[in-house]
């Protein structure tokens, strides 16, 4: 661990001189019936932070501000630690939930739309780690109508960073694992054009591969330029953001059909695949479940999962002992690229919510690169994927075999297919 020693240093140093902080910016309702509103959460390590808030009346309630404009409301900013939190939101009258707070002060916002003084307070935590939460009271009831407030707040945690204790670690472990994949990357190419020249072309399963490596190498960088530009302004560049969330989500699917198919018998058994009977048995189950309450994603993932399994099973039944214990690896690598997150999401629930993030998104990470390194190994080694596959098999029409045995003279099932379910 100490080369990566160095790398820390210089994102430290980084986030210090060009980290501003996390910047937030909404509104809040404030009236009547409405005395309590809440702005925002913040996670601080050990040491001293600061936050800074600022208010101002929106336009619309200006408007309706019948001419009052020379004067100012005073509204009170609440704090208040994790460890009461629960509390506070079991308590029903808002104003009474002032008990639990840590600290409260004034704001005096001015009712012509001005934004109020700039409110700037420290927060120390001395043993480990916490959240804090904070709202903008108005148990006073000074405005007897319902009055919308634009605010503005900025977090900084100690040495200047403005990423949350949970996301501390969310910088250089998504640089790290770029590194990593840009190397994966450049060997994983160079394999397959070690492949083209020995062969003249790649078989459609290392095609499939390309495009994930591809996306999930495109996702990986646009994922990193976003944080990086983060620690400019607290807000990155959404739309790095969501071409990175697009092209992660196209590499999951091409990899999640890819294990569907060579599951289903693809390059293993003489046998005609049809890919919409797969993904549309996979469309189906996901509908079952998510009939059952679960999420989309999750419901997708179970889904593909159970589908898997009734791919191997058919496949199995009547292949020989070589194509069975092949697949009994691709079961156990399935297993953890399907089921893998939604239990990764469970088992991080033990630990302090600071640190779950930082666990599930390393996890998360090693979990896809090691599942891509696996199938490129299968795919472009003369292990044993390659010698009961068709990728054992010349690509010229009448070309002889790459070695002595054709698939289909290979320990593979026999010539009569089995009847599929």
């Amino acid at each position: 661990m100490s080369g990566l020693s160095p790398l820390r240093g210089w994102l430290s140093v980084l986030l210090l001189f060009l980290g501003e902080a996390k910047f937030q910016a909404s509104t809040i309702t404030l009236g009547e019936h409405l005395r309590w509103g809440y702005t925002s959460k913040f996670g601080y390590s050990t040491g001293t932070g600061n936050y800074s808030l600022r208010l101002r009346v929106s336009d619309e309630a200006k408007l309706a501000g019948n001419g009052r404009f020379n004067q100012n409301v005073t509204l009170f900013l609440e704090t208040y630690l994790d460890e009461d939190w629960n509390e506070v939101m079991s308590i029903e009258d808002p104003c009474q939930r002032k008990k639990k707070s840590r600290s409260s002060m004034s704001v005096s916002v001015p009712l012509d739309g001005r934004w109020s003084e700039t409110l700037r307070r420290t927060v120390r935590n001395n043993v480990r780690s916490h959240i804090w939460y904070f709202a903008v009271l108005d148990c006073a009831k000074k405005t007897e109508n319902s009055r919308k407030f634009e605010y503005e707040m900025t977090h900084l945690n100690e040495g200047g960073s403005h990423f949350t204790v949970e996301t501390r670690w969310t910088l250089p472990s998504n640089v790290l694992s770029l590194v990593c994949f840009v190397a994966f990357s450049g060997l994983f190419a160079k394999r397959c054009l070690a492949e083209m020249t020995s062969v003249g072309r790649l078989h459609m399963v290392i095609w499939a591969l390309v495009v994930v490596v591809a996306m999930q190498l495109l996702a990986q960088s646009l994922h990193a330029l976003h944080l990086w530009r983060y620690s400019y302004n607290g807000t990155g560049v959404r739309p790095f953001e969501i071409l990175a969330e697009i092209s992660f989500i196209l590499s999951q699917l091409v990899q999640s059909a890819l294990l569907l198919l060579i599951g289903y018998g693809y390059t293993l058994i003489p046998v005609d695949v049809d890919p919409a009977t797969v993904l549309g048995k996979r469309d189906k189950q996901a509908k079952h479940a998510s009939e059952r309450g679960l999420t989309s994603s999750q419901a997708l993932r179970l889904a593909s999962f159970a589908v898997f399994l009734w791919c191997l099973k058919s496949t199995m039944t009547g292949a020989p002992y070589r194509i069975r214990g092949l697949l009994s690896m691709f079961a156990f690598v399935g297993a953890l690229y399907f089921i893998g997150p939604p239990f990764l999401v469970m088992l991080v629930s033990v630990f302090a919510p600071y640190w779950r993030p930082p666990i599930l998104n390393t996890s998360l990470m090693l979990l896809q690169i090691g599942t891509a390194w696996w199938l490129h190994n299968q795919f472009l080694s003369r292990g044993e994927y390659f010698k009961v596959s068709e990728l054992n098999s010349s690509s010229l029409p009448g070309g002889t075999p790459r070695s002595p045995r054709t698939p289909l003279e290979s320990p593979t099932r026999s010539p009569q297919r089995d009847k599929r379910d």
